[in-house]
């Protein structure tokens, strides 16, 4: 009991060393994603700019409030997929938000809706959740990663919902590409 008691008054006094840097550190990945996100500026959303964002909280002062800010974590996965999806040429997660706000909300109503999929609560839950998915369309990138990354335990029968969802949104190539990642598991 003692080693953890050690250990936490470490932790509290490491995150209290570190507090002024990790909020100046998370209020530039929150002014960065509010900037290229709003497409007013320049009629478009800067992307270039949007992922500069992955080496920052990766390998730069970003990685405090990686460390520290358990949104951090959802944002840099939100990052790789906007990332994949642009390697891809692909409709992109952030196209219709205008800011982080709109940003991380997104993320977890697409979180939200492909939980009450996995856990069928009620057909009720289970249409609104299929209604949510189909007004805000995934990439395959979004479906495998936010299935994979945020304590979700997919099965085959989520992944098959979540195909016959997207069936008229997915080209050919997309599905079998998903076909391909969730067959690997």
């Amino acid at each position: 009991m003692n080693n953890l008691s050690s250990e936490a008054e470490q932790y509290f006094q490491e995150l209290d060393r570190d507090k002024k840097a990790t909020l100046a550190a998370s209020l530039h990945i929150d002014a960065t994603l509010d900037e290229a996100l709003d497409a007013r500026k320049r009629g478009c959303q800067d992307i270039p700019l949007l992922l500069s964002l992955i080496p920052y909280i990766e390998n730069g002062d970003g990685e405090l409030p990686y460390k520290y800010i358990g949104e951090t974590h959802r944002i840099l996965r939100i990052l790789h997929i906007i990332e994949m999806e642009y390697k891809y040429h692909m409709p992109l997660f952030c196209s219709e938000c205008k800011g982080k706000a709109s940003l991380v909300e997104k993320y977890m109503l697409t979180l939200f809706a492909i939980r009450r999929l996995l856990f069928h609560l009620s057909d009720a839950s289970v249409e609104d959740a299929i209604f949510c998915l189909r007004q805000n369309p995934l990439s395959v990138f979004a479906v495998y990663v936010i299935t994979q990354d945020d304590l979700i335990l997919p099965d085959q029968t989520l992944y098959q919902k979540i195909g016959e969802i997207y069936s008229d949104y997915w080209n050919e190539s997309e599905k079998q590409l998903f076909l391909s990642l969730i067959g690997s598991l």
